[in-house]
């Protein structure tokens, strides 16, 4: 019996100071290190499903490791930046650091335009009105009215498309890896790639998901569901070597960049931050 762990660290007058080692669940397989500050907290958790690619020379590819960063909803704010608006495409440290921003993800998949392959609406504008009848998965953020700061959902549940578009200045659809009830998704292929997704947790924290390690994304999605997470709805933002997370908040330095993807970067060599068109943000209120 492996006990899972965690550290949290508070900011105290600008210092951040280890508070407390403590228990945090019991696990078969997997443990959690956890780094904490006011608003954001980074979580390296060990997968409870073993790497299983091949890397060649009698190993596997990856570590096993999901990066979730957890951010306060009512400290910082989510935005969505694109090259149509924002400038041209760029490594995501890049989008980082030239709009002061406090992490950033992709924010889905890209046509070759950099348009948004499903619909996207952005600060109250439509700029990408695709429906794509596959993309089950829809997130909101910024409420145009009184509402939750977050919210993923989809068919299937009470927040559908339709209702977000109308609810919300910033929405963007995709394939859905937690459903609204925190149920993990089957996924429609067996490609095992490496992954970032965007959801929102119990407790209304968006969560920024990235592992290096290539999953079926069915296996990694039934990881993300266990309740001792809280995921409370996750979709998909990108996987293979542009899938990309970066975090320079509170003290935390985060820099994941993805690699492998069956059938197109069948290996682990990639270690640059690709150029994306689009990224999902948070900086603070």
């Amino acid at each position: 019996m492996v006990v899972k762990y965690w550290v949290q660290l508070a900011a105290f007058v600008g210092v951040v100071a280890c508070v407390a080692l403590c228990v945090l669940s019991v696990d078969a397989f997997r443990s959690v290190t956890r780094a904490q500050t006011s608003g954001v907290t980074v979580e390296r958790v060990a997968a409870s499903i073993a790497p299983s690619v091949d890397d060649g020379s009698g190993g596997v590819i990856g570590n096993g490791v999901i990066t979730l960063v957890r951010v306060d909803l009512a400290r910082y704010r989510l935005r969505i930046l694109t090259e149509a608006r924002h400038g041209a495409r760029r490594p995501i440290p890049r989008w980082v650091r030239e709009h002061h921003l406090g992490g950033a993800i992709n924010a889905g998949m890209f046509l070759p335009s950099g348009r948004s392959v499903g619909f996207m609406k952005q600060d109250g504008e439509v700029v990408s009105d695709r429906h794509v009848s596959r993309y089950h998965g829809v997130i909101g953020f910024e409420p145009l009215r009184r509402g939750a700061p977050l919210r993923v959902g989809g068919r299937g549940c009470s927040q559908a498309l339709p209702r977000l578009r109308a609810r919300y200045g910033n929405v963007l659809q995709a394939l859905r890896m937690v459903d609204c009830r925190g149920r993990a998704v089957r996924w429609p292929n067996r490609k095992r790639y490496s992954a970032a997704g965007l959801g929102v947790d119990r407790e209304g924290r968006a969560v920024f998901m990235h592992t290096r390690t290539p999953y079926r994304m069915t296996q990694l999605n039934q990881m993300l569901a266990d309740d001792a997470l809280g995921i409370r709805g996750m979709i998909y933002m990108e996987g293979g070597p542009e899938a990309s997370l970066v975090v320079s908040a509170e003290g935390h330095s985060v820099r994941e960049v993805g690699s492998y993807e069956d059938g197109f970067n069948e290996n682990d060599d990639n270690m640059a931050f690709w150029d994306v068109p689009n990224v999902i943000a948070f900086e603070p209120r």
